[in-house]
Protein backbone atom coordinates (compact mmCIF):
# COMPACT_ATOMS: atom_id res chain seq x y z
CA UNK A 1 0.00 0.00 0.00
CA UNK A 2 1.56 3.50 -0.93
CA UNK A 3 1.57 6.34 2.15
CA UNK A 4 1.90 10.15 1.56
CA UNK A 5 5.31 11.12 2.50
CA UNK A 6 7.31 14.28 2.98
CA UNK A 7 10.51 14.51 1.08
CA UNK A 8 13.06 16.04 3.69
CA UNK A 9 15.90 16.23 1.73
CA UNK A 10 17.67 13.99 -1.51
CA UNK A 11 20.83 12.54 -0.12
CA UNK A 12 21.78 11.51 -3.97
CA UNK A 13 20.32 10.55 -7.01
CA UNK A 14 19.12 6.90 -4.90
CA UNK A 15 18.57 8.19 -1.32
CA UNK A 16 16.77 10.52 0.39
CA UNK A 17 14.83 11.10 4.07
CA UNK A 18 10.97 11.03 4.06
CA UNK A 19 9.07 11.53 6.77
CA UNK A 20 5.82 9.98 6.48
CA UNK A 21 2.82 12.80 6.15
CA UNK A 22 -1.09 12.93 7.69
CA UNK A 23 -2.36 13.70 10.82
CA UNK A 24 0.31 13.65 13.87
CA UNK A 25 3.01 13.70 11.14
CA UNK A 26 4.84 16.41 13.14
CA UNK A 27 5.34 13.52 15.78
CA UNK A 28 6.51 11.34 13.26
CA UNK A 29 10.82 10.66 12.63
CA UNK A 30 11.98 11.11 9.28
CA UNK A 31 13.36 7.97 8.05
CA UNK A 32 15.89 7.33 5.11
CA UNK A 33 15.15 5.73 1.97
CA UNK A 34 16.83 3.73 -0.59
CA UNK A 35 14.79 3.40 -4.51
CA UNK A 36 14.30 -0.08 -5.35
CA UNK A 37 15.59 -1.35 -8.28
CA UNK A 38 18.06 1.67 -9.38
CA UNK A 39 21.42 2.52 -8.67
CA UNK A 40 22.33 6.23 -9.30
CA UNK A 41 26.05 7.14 -9.51
CA UNK A 42 27.87 8.17 -6.24
CA UNK A 43 28.36 11.92 -5.55
CA UNK A 44 31.79 11.56 -6.38
CA UNK A 45 31.61 10.16 -10.13
CA UNK A 46 30.57 11.93 -12.98
CA UNK A 47 26.98 12.54 -13.25
CA UNK A 48 26.44 11.60 -9.60
CA UNK A 49 25.79 15.49 -9.00
CA UNK A 50 23.49 15.71 -12.08
CA UNK A 51 21.82 12.84 -10.63
CA UNK A 52 21.32 14.33 -7.44
CA UNK A 53 19.44 17.61 -8.59
CA UNK A 54 17.22 15.26 -11.07
CA UNK A 55 16.07 13.35 -8.10
CA UNK A 56 15.76 16.72 -6.22
CA UNK A 57 13.70 17.85 -9.38
CA UNK A 58 11.26 15.07 -9.60
CA UNK A 59 10.40 15.01 -5.84
CA UNK A 60 10.34 19.16 -5.60
CA UNK A 61 6.72 18.91 -6.84
CA UNK A 62 5.01 17.71 -3.66
CA UNK A 63 2.37 15.41 -3.31
CA UNK A 64 4.46 11.97 -3.28
CA UNK A 65 3.31 8.35 -2.26
CA UNK A 66 5.62 5.68 -0.98
CA UNK A 67 5.07 2.06 -1.32
CA UNK A 68 7.85 0.12 1.04
CA UNK A 69 8.89 -3.25 -0.46
CA UNK A 70 11.71 -4.23 2.03
CA UNK A 71 14.35 -2.88 4.18
CA UNK A 72 18.12 -3.14 3.37
CA UNK A 73 21.11 -4.29 5.34
CA UNK A 74 21.72 -1.11 6.10
CA UNK A 75 18.13 -0.33 7.72
CA UNK A 76 16.98 1.74 5.26
CA UNK A 77 13.63 1.24 3.74
CA UNK A 78 13.62 0.42 0.13
CA UNK A 79 10.90 1.80 -1.61
CA UNK A 80 8.70 2.77 -4.91
CA UNK A 81 8.10 6.26 -5.11
CA UNK A 82 5.00 7.67 -6.84
CA UNK A 83 3.08 11.46 -7.73
CA UNK A 84 -0.08 10.72 -6.68
CA UNK A 85 -1.21 7.14 -5.61
CA UNK A 86 0.46 5.31 -8.11
CA UNK A 87 -0.79 6.70 -11.06
CA UNK A 88 1.81 6.77 -14.00
CA UNK A 89 5.25 5.87 -13.53
CA UNK A 90 7.19 5.84 -10.56
CA UNK A 91 10.18 7.88 -9.90
CA UNK A 92 12.37 5.59 -9.77
CA UNK A 93 11.75 4.28 -13.37
CA UNK A 94 11.56 7.80 -14.35
CA UNK A 95 15.61 8.40 -12.66
CA UNK A 96 16.28 5.38 -15.18
CA UNK A 97 14.38 7.20 -18.30
CA UNK A 98 16.15 10.41 -17.53
CA UNK A 99 19.80 8.41 -17.58
CA UNK A 100 20.20 9.36 -14.12
CA UNK A 101 20.60 6.01 -12.98
CA UNK A 102 21.09 2.60 -13.83
CA UNK A 103 18.08 -0.32 -13.68
CA UNK A 104 19.68 -2.42 -10.58
CA UNK A 105 19.28 -6.36 -12.31
CA UNK A 106 20.07 -7.90 -9.46
CA UNK A 107 16.85 -6.94 -7.51
CA UNK A 108 14.49 -7.32 -10.09
CA UNK A 109 11.66 -5.23 -11.21
CA UNK A 110 11.61 -6.39 -14.92
CA UNK A 111 7.59 -5.79 -14.36
CA UNK A 112 8.01 -2.53 -13.39
CA UNK A 113 9.47 -0.76 -16.50
CA UNK A 114 12.74 -0.79 -15.61
CA UNK A 115 14.11 -2.55 -18.97
CA UNK A 116 12.26 -0.67 -21.49
CA UNK A 117 13.68 2.94 -19.43
CA UNK A 118 16.80 1.71 -19.97
CA UNK A 119 16.80 0.93 -23.29
CA UNK A 120 14.84 4.36 -24.10
CA UNK A 121 17.96 6.17 -22.43
CA UNK A 122 20.57 4.03 -24.23
CA UNK A 123 18.74 4.74 -27.47
CA UNK A 124 17.84 8.55 -26.78
CA UNK A 125 21.76 8.59 -25.34
CA UNK A 126 20.16 10.40 -22.37
CA UNK A 127 22.30 11.60 -18.65
CA UNK A 128 24.86 9.02 -18.22
CA UNK A 129 24.31 7.17 -21.64
CA UNK A 130 25.72 10.19 -23.27
CA UNK A 131 28.61 9.01 -24.03
CA UNK A 132 27.84 5.71 -24.81
CA UNK A 133 28.45 2.75 -22.52
CA UNK A 134 31.56 4.50 -20.96
CA UNK A 135 30.51 5.26 -17.65
CA UNK A 136 30.97 3.44 -14.58
CA UNK A 137 28.82 1.40 -13.07
CA UNK A 138 28.14 2.71 -9.29
CA UNK A 139 28.52 -1.51 -8.76
CA UNK A 140 32.13 -1.57 -9.84
CA UNK A 141 33.22 2.07 -8.44
CA UNK A 142 32.48 0.90 -5.04
CA UNK A 143 34.19 -2.45 -5.34
CA UNK A 144 36.90 -0.71 -6.87
CA UNK A 145 36.70 1.76 -3.72
CA UNK A 146 36.88 -1.51 -1.17
CA UNK A 147 39.60 -3.30 -2.94
CA UNK A 148 41.68 0.23 -2.61
CA UNK A 149 41.10 0.58 0.75
CA UNK A 150 41.71 -3.70 1.48
CA UNK A 151 45.41 -2.50 0.02
CA UNK A 152 45.93 0.16 2.31
CA UNK A 153 44.83 -2.12 5.21
CA UNK A 154 47.22 -4.30 4.02
CA UNK A 155 50.22 -2.18 3.33
CA UNK A 156 49.56 -0.56 6.37
CA UNK A 157 50.03 -4.21 8.17
CA UNK A 158 53.25 -4.92 6.57
CA UNK A 159 54.54 -1.60 7.40
CA UNK A 160 53.83 -2.21 10.73
CA UNK A 161 55.06 -5.63 11.13
CA UNK A 162 58.40 -3.74 9.44
CA UNK A 163 58.88 -0.97 11.87
CA UNK A 164 58.13 -3.34 14.64
CA UNK A 165 60.68 -6.10 13.43
CA UNK A 166 63.14 -3.29 12.64
CA UNK A 167 62.65 -1.23 16.06
CA UNK A 168 63.11 -4.74 18.18
CA UNK A 169 66.76 -5.81 16.42
CA UNK A 170 67.41 -1.94 17.34
CA UNK A 171 66.27 -2.45 20.84
CA UNK A 172 68.85 -5.97 20.17
CA UNK A 173 72.01 -4.49 18.84
CA UNK A 174 71.47 -1.25 21.97
CA UNK A 175 71.37 -4.53 24.75
CA UNK A 176 73.96 -6.31 22.79
CA UNK A 177 76.13 -2.90 22.98
CA UNK A 178 75.65 -2.24 26.93
CA UNK A 179 76.18 -6.06 27.75
CA UNK A 180 79.48 -5.86 25.59
CA UNK A 181 80.50 -2.91 27.79
CA UNK A 182 80.20 -3.90 31.15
Amino acid sequence: MARRVRIRRVIDGDSLEVKYAGLFSFLRRPFPVRLYGIDAPELAQPYGQESRKQLESLVRRGGMHMEAMATDRYGRTVGLLYRRRRRGQSVNVEMVRAGMAWWYRRYGGRDLGFPQAEAEAKRQRRGLWRDGNRARAPWDYRADLRRARQRRRRIRRILTWALTGLFAIVLAGMALAIYTQL
